[in-house]
Order: C-alpha cells, then sequence, then structure tokens
C-alpha cells in the first residue's frame, strides 16, 4: 500500500490595517516598543517585496482587502509622504493581493479581513496567517467563529508583527538575511 502525500498548505500573510499604520508611521511619543513594532512592521512590508519578486506572476505571499489598503494609503498620503515613502507604499500595492470585489467592499474592515482569513483557509492550499498589532483582533475573530458555531475555534494563526517576523525568520532564513541587508538599519 502506497503512502498518500499531504501537501502542507501553502502559507500566505493577510495584512491588517494596523500592519500598514505601523509600517509607514512611527507612534508618538516614541518609546522602545513602539520603535521594535514599526522595525519589525518594516522588515515585514520589505519581506513581502523581496518573497513576491520571486513568485510567478499569477502567486501572492500576502493579501488584503480593499478597504484596509485604501483607508492606509488615504491616511499616509494625507501627511504628505517623501518620494521614497510613495514608491515604497506603490511597490507594497504591487506585492499584495488586494481583494476587490462588491461582496467584500461591503464588509466593515475588521470583517473584510476575517472573511479573506476564513476563505483562505476553507476553500484553498493556502494556510493564512493573519498579521495585526491589534490585540483584540483575536478576540472578533472568536466572534466571526462563534456566530456559527459557539464551540468553534479560530483554524488559523493570528501573530503580531513581532511574531510575524520572527516567524518569517525561522522559515526563511536567507531570504531574511538578505532583507536585513538592504534595509541596513
Amino acid at each position: 500500500m502506497g503512502y498518500s502525500s499531504v501537501q502542507a498548505p501553502e502559507i500566505i500573510l493577510v495584512l491588517c490595517h494596523s500592519f500598514f499604520h505601523d509600517a509607514f508611521r512611527v507612534q508618538r511619543p516614541i518609546d522602545s516598543m513602539k520603535f521594535k513594532i514599526w522595525r519589525s512592521s518594516r522588515f515585514v512590508a520589505n519581506f513581502i517585496i523581496e518573497k513576491q519578486a520571486e513568485l510567478p506572476e499569477s502567486s501572492s505571499f500576502a493579501v488584503t482587502s480593499k478597504q484596509v489598503f485604501d483607508d492606509f494609503a488615504l491616511k499616509f498620503h494625507g501627511d504628505k509622504p517623501s518620494n521614497k515613502q510613495r514608491e515604497t507604499v506603490k511597490i507594497l500595492r504591487n506585492s499584495i493581493y488586494v481583494v476587490d470585489g462588491p461582496s467584500i467592499n461591503k464588509l466593515s474592515i475588521d470583517e473584510s479581513i476575517l472573511v479573506i482569513c476564513d476563505t483562505l483557509y476553507s476553500r484553498s492550499n493556502y494556510g493564512p496567517i493573519l498579521v495585526s498589532n491589534i490585540p483584540k483582533k483575536r478576540v472578533k475573530a472568536e466572534a466571526f467563529y462563534h456566530k456559527k458555531d459557539p464551540e468553534a475555534k479560530i483554524p488559523y494563526q493570528i501573530y503580531s508583527v513581532i511574531e510575524s517576523e520572527a516567524y518569517l525568520r525561522g522559515k526563511f532564513p536567507e531570504l531574511c538575511k538578505l532583507v536585513e541587508e538592504r534595509m541596513a538599519f
């Protein structure tokens, strides 16, 4: 009797709005934790850009909703960003699959991200990791699943950017080394 090969799900990052805001602005007043969150967010953003560059055109390593990205872009560009910042955001936008459809666009920012995670988990070969710096995101995800089943558990990981950076460093050490060299913090 032959062994059936079970393919591990392909990892995809699902990006919450907190990821974008933390990657491109440091909350004031700055302390060591806020700096660490900003640095990890920038690292993950740069990692996504590098990882996407090595994938086939039809593949994506990160996804978000149109509401999330548009909310970020509107607020970010209102702060008069430098040309380098604008270019970085444009490159990041081109490196992320942005879900844009009538049904998902009707949802709130939080619901849109949770629907994306749920869809990726239940209807594809992706293992989503929700990247969020909002501690209550886990509570919102639990409430989302408890609507269907009061005993349901969140079927995917929710990581802060600091946890996401650690995960990526463990899973993709060579690419992370390249990202670190290019960032040169």
